[in-house]
């Protein structure tokens, strides 16, 4: 009887050690060590880029050319951009830089200078006078004006006839400036930035349907109707045809359209992290300013950007990553995770025993999960069986 016992003790044993070896060939007693993690909850989507701009209009039937680079931010009266005439004599320009520089000439030397300082000052007042003269109508007015003309006009002769030789010629230069400078401008007109902000010459037609006082009232007929992205204008213009603008780097936004369940995962005023997909992913940081009705199941929200977007001067749709929560806590992989009761939880191995521990499970994807300890008995490098699943069927 002794000895029929302790075979059966040894089948035991035996078959004990192989379903041990079996698993451990499987795998099925893997343990892997605790540790800190993060699973992101994201929307991907498209988004549209609307930005707070100035769209300047040629003035002229002409070719463009622009005078500092796209994406450039230039301050206010900066010039930026010229639109020649077919018809332009360009040799007129090369006789006013001549002429500049022999005027720059006789003002270096400082024998004329302070002559040519008091001419230039005196020809300026004149100019400003005459402008006012040809807007004045009062008849006391205009014979004050024309007495002040005369003069300044007087006062200038006295200097250039008490003065050296050379300052009769810079009298002189001065009149060929303003004659050429007045051809020229038939021809050749200057852009100024009317305010400071960042050049641009990208355009797709959509400048008018998508911008910052229209943000929050976008259709889907808007955004079904953008076919095309902005591309730069180049060569030849016609008179009143946009050919570049100015845009407010500081205020740009992203509007993106989603279904009613994707929406209600936002709130208005939450922060939020904005990855946009192109040559040059971006991660950026923008708010959530407005969540509103489009139709019955599509909502758009508007994102007020917070970092720059080194391409936002020239692109319009994009595909943008939206994420919606970041859940930290103990990341495992999903096999490791079981339910026992109702509650959810993974094997903790004690002294080499595996005990079950209840965890709540905050976010999930296809493998991994971000879990943490209902009862703060998980610690991080805790061993926990890859495979609990697969230990429950022992």
């Amino acid at each position: 009887m002794k000895r029929i016992l302790n075979i059966i003790i040894a089948i035991v044993v035996i078959l004990y050690i192989g379903k041990v070896a079996v698993n451990t060939i499987s795998g099925k007693d893997k343990t892997i060590p605790l540790k800190p993690g993060n699973l992101s909850e994201s929307i991907d989507t498209y988004g549209y880029i609307v930005v707070d701009e100035m769209v300047i209009n040629s003035p002229i039937n002409g070719e463009v050319n622009m005078l500092v680079k796209n994406g450039t931010r230039v301050p206010k009266g900066k010039e930026i951009a010229e639109v020649v005439s077919p018809n332009f004599d360009k040799s007129k320009l090369n006789e006013l830089n001549s002429v500049d520089e022999k005027i720059q000439s006789i003002k270096d030397d400082k024998d004329t200078n302070p002559y040519a300082k008091d001419i230039e000052s005196i020809n300026a007042q004149i100019d400003e006078l005459n402008k006012e003269y040809q807007q004045a109508k009062d008849k006391s007015v205009l014979n004050s004006l024309r007495k002040k003309i005369d003069d300044l006009t007087s006062k200038k002769e006295q200097i250039i006839k008490n003065g050296p030789s050379s300052i009769r010629n810079l009298d002189d230069l001065y009149s060929q400036k303003k004659q050429l400078e007045s051809i020229i401008s038939n021809g050749l007109y200057k852009i100024y930035s009317p305010e400071a902000g960042v050049v641009s010459d990208y355009f797709d037609g959509y400048e008018k349907m998508f911008n910052v006082n229209k943000l929050f009232n976008i259709t889907s007929n808007d955004i079904n109707a953008i076919q095309k992205e902005p591309t730069e204008i180049k060569g030849e213009v016609k008179q009143s045809e946009p050919i570049l603008k100015l845009i407010d780097n500081y205020d740009w936004y992203v509007l993106s359209v989603l279904d009613k369940s994707q929406s209600q995962k936002l709130k208005e005023g939450n922060n939020i992290k904005v990855e946009i997909d192109n040559d040059d992913s971006q991660l950026l940081d923008g708010h959530i300013m407005k969540i509103y009705s489009i139709s019955d199941n599509l909502f758009g929200v508007v994102i007020k950007m917070d970092d720059a977007y080194n391409d936002f001067y020239k692109k319009r749709k994009v595909k943008v990553n939206i994420t919606v929560n970041n859940y930290e806590g103990f990341i495992v992989p999903n096999t490791a995770i079981v339910k026992v009761d109702g509650k959810y939880g993974v094997y903790k191995l004690n002294n080499g025993i595996p005990a079950f521990e209840e965890v709540d499970v905050k976010a999930q994807n296809s493998e991994s999960a971000v879990v943490e300890s209902t009862d703060g008995n998980l610690k991080m490098y805790d061993e926990i069986l890859v495979y609990g699943k697969d230990y429950l069927k022992k």
